[in-house]
């Protein structure tokens, strides 16, 4: 029993902070204070974690964990995007053109509609599933998968601890987010740990534990 609600914190427990975020977001109709290269970080990552899991066969929560966390950043993002759209009234005539020519007239992971966000996510998909089923026999490969998928993920923080930097505040930013970011990579390293997982696991989380905690003395010596 107690195995099984340790599985469900660490299957749902991740998200928990990004809802918070998320009603922040939604309140205050302003995303500057959240960093969506987060949410990039974490789509990589998990993506890459779950090919990952094709040739390793670990733990499946971790599995499951990375299923839960694509969903909760694919909502995340929607909501980021629509604000933004929002704000910038566009006619029918430019937003068709955006559509069209996304990748090359704005910044990568900066557009203003939610298709060229989607379509990267699909062709990154897509060619890790080519590759992975191409190696699917090759230990080595997946090795390299691991590794690059932790790698990933343990710069997880940074994107919201330079643009914390950058603008001397963390206006928008939800504390319950970094609480969560900071209990949850404590937690997961632990189980990481005990759960025999593979070695990577264990170093992304000690690594993201320290951004957490630069991050968290930003939460309290930068203006909110």
């Amino acid at each position: 029993m107690i195995n099984f609600l340790v599985g469900i914190f660490m299957v749902f427990g991740p998200v928990l902070g990004y809802v918070s975020q998320y009603k922040t977001i939604e309140k205050t109709r302003n995303t500057e204070g959240f960093s969506l290269k987060v949410s990039l970080i974490l789509f990589l990552s998990n993506i890459l974690r779950c090919f990952f899991w094709m040739g390793k066969q670990f733990d499946i929560t971790l599995l499951y964990q990375s299923l839960v966390m694509i969903v909760a950043q694919l909502v995340m993002l929607n909501l980021c995007v629509s604000l933004k759209s929002q704000d910038q009234l566009v006619n029918t005539k430019s937003r068709k053109s955006t559509l069209t020519s996304s990748f090359t007239n704005q910044d990568f992971w900066d557009w203003d509609s939610i298709f060229p966000y989607l379509l990267f996510l699909g062709g990154y998909t897509f060619i890790f599933f080519m590759t992975s089923y191409y190696f699917l026999y090759v230990p080595e490969y997946f090795e390299l998968l691991g590794s690059l998928s932790l790698t990933i993920e343990a710069t997880l923080g940074l994107p919201q601890l330079l643009q914390n930097y950058k603008k001397h505040n963390v206006k928008g930013l939800s504390f319950v987010l970094i609480a969560s970011w900071f209990v949850g990579d404590f937690a997961k390293t632990l189980y990481f740990y005990f759960s025999g997982a593979p070695v990577q696991f264990i170093i992304c989380g000690a690594f993201q534990l320290i951004v957490d905690v630069a991050i968290t003395y930003q939460l309290f010596f930068y203006p909110q």
